[in-house]
């Protein structure tokens, strides 16, 4: 089980209970739900999880457009990256991993949601792995192309604070 971070617990903990759980989407969206704020402000939802591959379902809400009531290339950029990001934790085998770099062609006005990023591992190494991803509306209109690298740190732990506690 995907469990909440507690005062203190390591990233490789959770990519464990990952790995674990991969394929249980519910149990995914959950975790995400609670400890992903921005994505649970987006209404974002993990759709599928493979081993190298994932995929992300956006609706069409008028909070995250800009004028003309076209989805913000932030948003896109944001899904992109959550995306890429879970793509790589499938493979992970270090402590954490952070986006070094996530390029991004624009391609056409986002606007017939729900809209849908997938992403795939292109290659996959010790301590980058480079990521494909694209971004589609609901015609399976493409949107957004991008090519991303995230970074494996190794021999490092994350010490997650509370900032609620007192």
């Amino acid at each position: 089980m995907i469990k909440s971070p507690p005062s203190k617990i390591t990233f490789m903990d959770r990519i464990y209970n990952f790995k674990k759980n991969m394929h249980n989407i519910k149990l995914i969206n959950d975790f995400f739900k609670r400890e992903e704020q921005i994505f649970t402000y987006l209404g974002a939802e993990v759709k599928r999880v493979d081993t190298g591959y994932a995929e992300m379902i956006l609706p069409y809400t008028e909070r995250i457009t800009r004028a003309g009531r076209i989805l913000h290339g932030g948003v896109i950029m944001t899904m992109l990256d959550y995306t890429g990001g879970l793509a790589v934790m499938t493979i992970n085998d270090g402590e954490d991993q952070v986006t070094q770099e996530l390029k991004v062609n624009f391609l056409n006005p986002m606007y017939k949601g729900p809209f849908t990023s997938s992403a795939r591992i292109v290659k996959g190494g010790r301590t980058a792995v480079v990521v494909d991803v694209e971004f589609r509306d609901s015609e399976n209109t493409l949107g957004a192309k991008g090519l991303g690298t995230w970074y494996i740190i190794r021999n490092r732990s994350i010490d997650y604070k509370d900032t609620n506690s007192k």
